[in-house]
């Protein structure tokens, strides 16, 4: 029997009763009490997976209201809450296609159905930490971000451990992945499958060849999956991408649909193929999709309130077509899908203000430009009067707002409280500039511009370190038309502002540069 005395087990379970049985069936085990720990649900389990490096977490699957034991896991491994030799066991009750298919997509260590004795979770237990103890070193380098060496390990202990050598071959695939070597990675693949069908190393095949840009080639392995195992979720997933590269939207649409309607608890899904749907005017999975989307993001920590958003630009278009009474139901939805984004969100100002900007949108489409009106003044009136940290990206999406509704004086105030706002990668930049390391701050200032594309005083930055870096190492097309963009943003510049001349010595710079032609 091994020895659990230097183990550490979380025990995640709402019931006391079981939660207690479970305690005491680890410490039968030689656990001592000191070395467990009980949490009733997510808000519990969270700060207990961040503050402990755990060993074993045994999870139940329904945890009661809120988070689930998937929620939980999918969290941890975001997060990298688990240390790579933490095993993740799930237990449940329930037996639903549903349940059963996000528990698997998860790929929590095991999976053990209640109810179940001491023996059968010892069993279980003793056998995925034998194998965890006989790979620990490679775990060990893993967690030290040491990849290359995990990689190398995987191949040597093979040798020792012959029990293990599937479980190697994954292990090795997936850090291969990881580091990018797909020609290795394909080899391994390619080597395994010519024994047997392996679905994973299948799937496996069919990524390398999609990272490749291979997409055709990526799509036969994913189809041969499904041809095998009409249920191998992930290969509808990866099948609709190598659709969707080789620009045939509809057909990824209907793969996705496919994938979704084995496994619809999965957010990240449900996401694309409302996107999909909505591209492809399929208005009416598009919006089944965002619904589920919204409905499993609650729990997940993939949720986005750009399904609120999504979902009302569906029902905007939607209505449009719809009777007076259902139009009415619409429009009181989308009331109350936004009262819930800013509930939800209430921490965050982008998403108040994106809210009622997303709210005149849609007033705008039904004609109702008095409410439309109305909206896109509490998104000014949060983003600008109140002072709300919003992001630049939203600013930006105000500002073509209220320039699309002609309100030029607000459109005005509000990019001058933009201009004010210097961006953290401006100031690096400067720093960069002013020891002479052009080529770090050419890099600084493409991404300053990108968080605040309209600042006069980026934009001239931005010119100035280009132009530089182009006098000492020749033109460059790319980098000259950019120049140009810059110009063309800071035209409005004022004769009485401090930073003019210095605009029209970097244009007339330009311009000698040959930058007029450009």
């Amino acid at each position: 029997m091994l020895d659990y005395s230097k183990l550490r087990f979380l025990i995640i379970e709402d019931f006391a009763h079981f939660s207690s049985a479970l305690r005491g069936m680890v410490m039968f085990y030689g656990v001592p009490l000191e070395n467990i720990q009980i949490a009733k649900d997510a808000e519990q389990a969270i700060p207990l997976l961040k503050k402990t490096r755990y060993d074993v977490v045994l999870s139940d699957y329904n945890l009661g209201e809120g988070r689930n034991g998937n929620d939980i896991l999918e969290e941890a491994k975001h997060h990298k809450l688990l240390k790579s030799a933490c095993l993740y066991i799930m237990l449940t009750a329930e037996n639903s296609t549903d349940m059963v298919m996000g528990a698997l997509e998860y790929q929590p260590d095991e999976y053990l159905t209640k109810p179940f004795t001491k023996e059968v979770l010892n069993a279980r237990l003793e056998r995925l930490i034998a194998r965890r103890d006989a790979l620990l070193p490679i775990y060990r380098e893993i967690d030290k971000g040491h990849p290359v060496n995990a990689v190398k390990l995987c191949a040597s202990l093979a040798a020792e451990h012959p029990r293990y050598k599937g479980y190697l071959l994954k292990l090795r695939s997936e850090l291969l992945m990881e580091l990018k070597a797909y020609d290795k990675c394909a080899e391994l693949y390619e080597s395994l499958l010519q024994n047997k069908f392996v679905p994973w190393a299948e799937l496996g095949l069919g990524k390398c060849f999609f990272y490749r840009d291979d997409f055709a080639r990526a799509e036969t392995h994913f189809r041969n999956i499904l041809d095998q195992n009409s249920r191998y979720v992930q290969a509808y997933d990866w099948l609709a991408r190598a659709q969707r590269a080789q620009n045939d939207p509809e057909t990824a649409q209907q793969t996705l649909e496919s994938g979704a309607a084995i496994s619809p608890r999965n957010v990240r899904r449900q996401t694309l193929l409302g996107e999909l749907a909505l591209a492809n005017g399929d208005l009416a999975v598009a919006e089944k999709a965002f619904n589920q989307s919204i409905k499993v993001g609650k729990t997940s920590v993939f949720r986005d309130p750009n399904h609120y958003f999504n979902l009302t630009e569906v029902i905007g278009e939607r209505i449009k077509e719809a009777d007076p009474r259902t139009a009415k139901r619409m429009q009181i939805k989308v009331g109350n899908l936004m009262d819930e984004v800013r509930k939800e969100y209430r921490r965050d100002s982008s998403v108040g203000v994106k809210s009622h900007l997303s709210e005149s949108e849609f007033y705008q489409g039904l004609g109702d430009s008095k409410m439309a009106e109305q909206a896109l003044q509490k998104a000014y009136d949060a983003c600008v009067k109140k002072g709300a940290d919003v992001s630049s990206r939203v600013k930006e999406q105000l500002l073509n707002s209220l320039n699309d509704a002609g309100k030029a004086e607000q459109a005005q105030q509000l990019l001058q409280q933009m201009e004010r706002e210097e961006s953290a990668y401006n100031h690096e930049a400067v720093e960069h500039y002013a020891k002479g390391e052009i080529e770090q701050a050419l890099k600084l200032l493409q991404k300053a511009l990108v968080d605040k594309p309209r600042s006069f005083s980026i934009n001239l930055n931005f010119a100035q370190v280009a132009l530089r870096q182009m006098k000492e190492k020749g033109a460059n097309p790319k980098l000259m038309a950019q120049v140009g963009q810059c110009f063309e943003r800071v035209d409005s510049l004022s004769p009485d502002d401090k930073r003019y001349v210095h605009r029209q010595q970097l244009k007339a710079l330009y311009e000698k540069m040959g930058g007029a032609q450009a």
